[in-house]
């Protein structure tokens, strides 16, 4: 495996989308970006830039030079990942908590609140805001359509946004409340199937289309703190005892089930994944 020490504690963790960097967060508002090269398992650090007065908790490339954040001081910002100044900014609510770019020039943000805003760079304030949630946004993904936003929360619910419009009639649907916190979601099956990982520990399957409640659990042995899809029938699981699991969905042969696992990080919780 590779090593890459950040100055600070890092909440997120992205690639750049043709070079190789990693973008991390941190805690003390700075967004580090570090150059490796697998091949010889070193990284350095290459620039760090200054984004928030508070802990930057998530960040995303919108494009190769253009990155999206969101911190605990209600404010999401885009920098320029080659100069480090930040080239746009607005203010929010509540602290931002999920990220999600969805074009070169929009992303969206969920807040503590249990908030979602969509932000343009082309415009200084939100151009869609929903506020359906009752607690915490914890993660985002947008469906095979790309316009609709599937949004895990704190609440126990997965709702399912339409971006196209805005306020309550954005909202297409909402599960019934789980005794749990959904903390991770991404969507799998050519779009047709939407895993939540919980804080107890078993995923969450939804058919698209049917939200209401939950079709399948798959059993796991610990809470899904973060949740990425590696192919269709496919997902790796972050979880709280430093462990990250393959799971299948609906595999031909395999099923749905725990696969195995393939890193650990010791003592430490896994907090986000990428790809």
């Amino acid at each position: 495996p590779l090593s890459v020490a950040t100055g600070a504690h890092t909440f997120d963790v992205q690639f750049h989308p043709s070079e190789p960097l990693i973008a991390a967060s941190t805690i003390e508002g700075t967004v580090e970006l570090h150059r490796y090269n697998f091949d010889k398992r070193t990284s350095e650090l290459g620039r760090s830039i200054s984004c928030h007065k508070d802990s930057c908790r998530t960040v995303s490339f919108l494009t190769a030079n253009s990155l999206a954040s969101a911190a605990a001081d209600a404010i999401a910002a885009v920098s320029d990942a080659e100069t480090g100044k930040r080239t746009w900014r607005a203010k929010m609510k509540a602290p931002g908590n999920a990220l999600l770019a969805v074009d070169a020039r929009r992303f969206a943000v969920g807040d503590d609140d249990g908030g979602v805003r969509l932000f343009d760079v082309r415009q200084k304030k939100a151009v869609v805001r929903y506020a359906e949630n009752e607690d915490f946004i914890s993660d985002l993904a947008l469906g095979s359509d790309k316009h609709s936003l599937c949004a895990t929360s704190g609440d126990g619910t997965l709702a399912v946004y339409d971006l196209r419009k805005a306020g309550t009639p954005g909202l297409v649907a909402m599960s019934d409340f789980q005794e749990d916190e959904y903390l991770s979601v991404d969507v799998v099956r050519a779009g047709s199937k939407v895993v939540c990982g919980s804080q107890s520990g078993p995923l969450a399957i939804f058919s698209w289309g049917d939200f209401g409640d939950l079709k399948d659990r798959v059993k796991h042995p610990a809470s899904v703190d973060a949740l990425i899809k590696i192919d269709e029938d496919a997902v790796l699981t972050g979880s709280a005892d430093g462990r990250v699991r393959v799971v299948t969905v609906y595999h031909k042969e395999h099923g749905s089930c725990v696969l195995g696992t393939v890193a650990e990080h010791g003592d430490l919780p896994v907090e986000r994944l990428a790809l």
